[in-house]
This record gives structure tokens, sequence and C-alpha cells, in this order.
């Protein structure tokens, strides 16, 4: 029987700090933390050798699949959508026939890090199979990298490390390098999952609200933008404070000023729809919330009244959105071997 190799990570939820994660943004913005917390929205990657040299991959989740001749035959060409995964392929697997699947249960634009999410566990599943497995911290630069040479612009660093570690993770990007600490134990993270709601909008729409956009500003020097990374990062500061007290509603109160903050210098992040949705689950029990991401869509993450949640869920779907898990994630990246 052929061996089968399973990969599994989580995606994310960010609660602060986010864009302070990419470099070398964050150098100027000292000390430069990100908050996030890892749920069970999972990316998973299945790998199974064949014989000959034939690789083929299904990506699921996109409706898409692929089929080339030999390693050395990988292309993207025709499958520009497909890229990241294939220069994984082309760079990590090794040179035998294999069937390769993969799938995220975060929606399209979710805002919760799904492809990064992916890449670490296609490259973990690889690595595995090439029999060269990886640690954590390498896994997370290479996927890190080769997502960069998919995307073709900047990329953050958060997103990879709720992948590789799960939890609630403080990531601290310093002057000699990045730490990741965890900022929160089980039962509090118990206590804050009754107080999560994760709900989906839709794609988004807008391509203003970027991590490009911000980027570009904040290299040329736009004041504006460099305020706006001073705010993110004192409430960044703050948010881990509140995680270390256990203070959920001080999490709330600083997840509304994230979200407050990013509106003001960068209107696109939101929408009529989407402010008028937000004002709605405000006065009938949410105590704080923000739109995951780049904003203009994707997921909006809610800290609510345990016992407001059929009514927030019920006002929501008929506003358009849809209730996703918001189950958190303790064990990060997880590889399995069988046999298929």
């Amino acid at each position: 029987m052929a061996e089968l190799i399973v990969a599994r990570t989580p995606t994310r939820i960010d609660f602060a700090g986010g864009t302070l994660d990419i470099p070398p943004l964050y150098l100027f913005h000292q000390p430069a933390i990100t908050i996030n917390v890892a749920i069970d929205l999972i990316a998973e990657v299945t790998v199974t050798q064949r014989p000959g040299r034939t690789i083929r991959l299904l990506a699921s989740d996109q409706g898409r699949q692929v089929t080339w001749p030999s390693r050395e035959k990988i292309s993207w060409t025709r499958q520009p959508f497909l890229e990241m995964l294939a220069r994984l392929i082309q760079s990590l697997a090794p040179d035998t026939g294999m069937d390769i699947r993969t799938a995220c249960q975060a929606p399209a634009g979710a805002g919760t890090g799904g492809s990064s999410a992916l890449a670490i566990a296609t490259a973990a599943a690889l690595a595995a199979v090439a029999g060269r497995p990886l640690q954590r911290s390498a896994l997370i630069e290479y996927a890190k990298s080769i997502e960069t040479q998919a995307i073709r612009v900047p990329t953050g660093y958060q997103d990879y490390y709720a992948a590789a570690y799960g939890g609630a993770s403080s990531i601290e990007f310093g002057l000699t390098g990045i730490r990741r600490t965890a900022i929160a134990g089980k039962a509090f993270l118990a206590q804050l999952e009754r107080h999560l709601l994760l709900l989906y909008l839709g794609k988004p729409r807008f391509s203003g609200a970027n991590n490009w956009d911000l980027f570009k500003r904040h290299i040329e020097g736009d004041r504006r933008t460099l305020a706006l990374f001073d705010a993110l990062q004192a409430n960044a500061l703050a948010m881990r404070q509140a995680f270390q007290a256990q203070d959920l509603r001080g999490i709330a109160h600083l997840l509304n000023r994230d979200w407050e903050i990013r509106r003001r210098v960068l209107p696109t992040m939101s929408s009529p729809a989407i402010d008028g949705l937000i004002r709605a689950l405000r006065r009938a029990g949410a105590l704080g919330a923000r739109v995951c991401g780049a904003g203009g869509g994707g997921c909006l993450a809610l800290i609510i009244e345990p016992e407001a949640r059929a009514k927030l869920i019920a006002l929501a779907e008929a506003a358009g959105a849809k209730s996703l898990p918001s189950v958190i994630n303790m064990r990060g990246l997880v590889v399995q071997r069988g046999k298929a």
C-alpha cells in the first residue's frame, strides 16, 4: 500500500497589530508585536506517493486541478492561481510520482490567513514525504518566502506563526529576530471561545486597503500612515496586556479600537453595509468587532455576550452574513502518516 502523509494547520483571528508583521516596517515601530488566536478552520494537505514520476495536484477548495509529467515539468503559466502550491512542490517534493490534495475550510478571501496556513501544511507534508522534515521555524521562513514569490508583494509573518503553533500568540518582531510567546492558557481560551463569534461577510470587493498599499505609503514616509502604525503598535501592546490579565472586556474594547484606527486611515476597509451591521450587532449584544485581515469583506470577528449568540447569528444571517465555527485550535501544525 502507498504511504499517505496528511498535514493540518489552523487559520487565525487577528486581534491587534496586523501589518506590523511586515518586514522591514516593524523595525520602525519598536517594540512591534502582533496578537492572534488560531482557530479550527483547517487547511489540510494530503500527499500519496505513486509509482512513476507523474504529479497530480487537486486544489479541492479552489475547484482546480493540474497534472505534470514530472517535477521538472512543473509550470503554473496556465494555472496562475496554483502558483504558490506549484512552487512549493517544485522546490520540496521528491522526484517521485505523487497525488497531492489540498483543502481549506476558510472561505475565499476570509481574511483569516488561509493561504499561509495552506503553505505551511503543504511545505510540512512535502518535507515529510521527502524524508527531510523541517523545524517549525524553518517551515515558517520557507512558506513565507514561497508565498511572497507567488503574490509578488511583501507578506507579513503572523499567519504562518498561528498555523505552525496554534493557541493565542504574541509575536514580537525585534532587532535580532522574531519571538513567539503563548499569552493565554487553555482555561482562559475556553472562556474566550464562548465569547467569540465569527461571521463571513463575502469575498472582499475592495483592493485599496491591502498591505501593499500600506507598505508603499510607509516607505514613502506618508505621515498619516506612520501615525497609523504607531497607533496600531500602542493598541497591540495594550491587547497583549489584556490577554495576560484575562480581561475579556478589555480585549473587546481594544478590538473596537483597532478597527476604528484602521477605518480612519483606510475607509475602504469597511463599507456602509459593514458599518451598519456592526452597529446593529453591538446594539444586540456584541462587545467588540473587527473585520479580519485587509477588510472590505471577508470575516468579521466579534466578542459577544454568550447569551446573545443566537440573536446575533439570526441578525447577521438576515443581513446576508454566514456564521462560521470559531473553535480555538491549541495544536498548530499536525503531520500524520498512514496508508492509502
